[in-house]
């Protein structure tokens, strides 16, 4: 067997190959158009003229530019194969990133970073429809699992990295470094994967229709509600934890930096650990976990932020929020991807789009917080975790399989 990233496997058992570290650094481009860039978020308000609530909308333009970009790379690859989109979607990145580091006002940003979200969907997209090509149910979960640990470890080292940028008081800098890693992907992808001539739907439109019959599945309906609440809590950390960070805690861009990847790395050793133990538990018992953490998590950081317990156990709350979204994502993801497998770049299309507009909003939303309290931040997240829940336990928990 070789270990050409895309061709088909024999075993039914998901393994670390090649393309799992392959898939995790094209989908990192996603996370790492938002979280190299939040350092820079004061710097660009400063360079252009505009308050940091008005920036922050350089945020939600990026994740509406994701959802409409999902809705189109889905069914382009489910009839042209995986690799030529992809490539598409990474040439025009490195174009947006470009224009973005060239902008001269805030809106020909914003609509730069629209621009970039269009074309990083496609990474997004297409890593979960090459993983559902190859596996389902549980050994899904394992891989997307898997490709996680390095979407969410990205948030750990990139506002770091981001956070030394911005030091340089030069907020452009930040979107060319975007544009190189953009144009590193598409020579590696253009290297790397070979085009499978494996045709998922007779023609673009035929793959458009499969979103009428993926919308009307309840039980999709109900895995992408559980998703897309538990994005919300993530969303409204990486859009509103800086303006909180720096100006109600005072601290250095960098020194954000560090307390950022902290919160992130839950991310990834959730990711890590459901990988590992969903074949032995099942996604429903992994899904009880994360939805639990989740509530936990939002509660905690309502009850440090109402009572102003200071910085560190808002981290602490924060963290256990997002190790749970490390069960939730891959799971909902797995389970309802594995019930439409002759139209997986539709479905992982769908859960794009609910997952990046609904991020949109509530990034919108809370661009237009005035005082750097951290109790909207807090607030959202424990709405989003309480509803997640909720949606597991009232809805999606009765009748679900223990295992896939």
């Amino acid at each position: 067997m070789t270990n050409h990233p895309e061709e088909p496997v024999a075993s039914h058992t998901a393994t670390f190959t090649i393309l799992i570290p392959f898939l995790g650094a094209i989908a990192a481009l996603g996370p790492l158009s938002n979280d190299l860039y939040v350092p820079s978020l004061s710097l660009v308000a400063a360079g252009l003229g505009v308050s940091g609530a008005s920036a922050q909308l350089t945020m939600s333009s990026l994740l509406i530019g994701f959802s409409a970009g999902c809705l189109i790379y889905g069914p382009l690859s489910d009839r042209y194969g995986r690799k030529p989109i992809l490539c598409f979607g990474l040439a025009l990145y490195v174009i947006a990133g470009v224009l973005a580091a060239l902008s001269g006002s805030l809106a020909e940003l914003v609509l730069a970073r629209a621009l970039q979200g269009f074309s990083a969907s496609s990474t997004m997209v297409l890593s979960r429809a090459i993983i559902l090509d190859r596996w389902s149910g549980e050994q899904a979960s394992r891989a997307i699992s898997w490709v996680s640990i390095f979407t969410f470890f990205t948030p750990v080292v990139a506002p770091v990295i981001g956070g030394y940028v911005a030091a340089f008081d030069h907020w452009p800098a930040v979107f060319w470094l975007q544009a190189g890693a953009g144009a590193l992907c598409l020579a590696v992808t253009f290297a790397m994967l070979p085009r499978v001539h494996k045709v998922h739907a007779a023609s673009v439109l035929a793959s458009m229709r499969a979103y009428g019959t993926i919308l009307t599945d309840r039980q999709a309906l109900g895995y992408m509600l559980c998703t897309g609440l538990a994005f919300i809590g993530v969303v409204a950390f990486v859009s509103n934890s800086s303006f909180v960070l720096i100006e109600r805690f005072g601290l250095e861009p960098h020194q954000y930096g560090y307390c950022f990847s902290f919160v992130m790395l839950g991310g990834s050793i959730g990711a890590y650990t459901n990988g590992r133990y969903v074949t032995r538990l099942g996604i429903s018992r992994m899904l009880g976990i994360g939805t639990a953490l989740l509530a936990t998590g939002g509660t905690l950081a309502v009850l440090t932020a109402g009572t102003d317990a200071g910085l560190i156990p808002l981290l602490i709350s924060c963290l256990v929020y997002v190790f749970g979204v490390g069960f939730v994502f891959a799971n909902a993801v797995a389970r309802t991807m594995s019930r439409f497998p002759a139209s997986a770049g539709a479905a992982s299309a769908v859960f794009g789009v609910n997952q990046f507009l609904i991020g949109g909003i509530v990034a919108g939303a809370l661009s237009l917080v005035r005082e750097p309290s951290p109790l909207p931040l807090a607030a959202t997240m424990a709405f989003a975790g309480l509803a997640c829940a909720a949606v597991w336990w009232g809805w999606l928990a009765r009748g679900a399989p223990v295992k896939a």
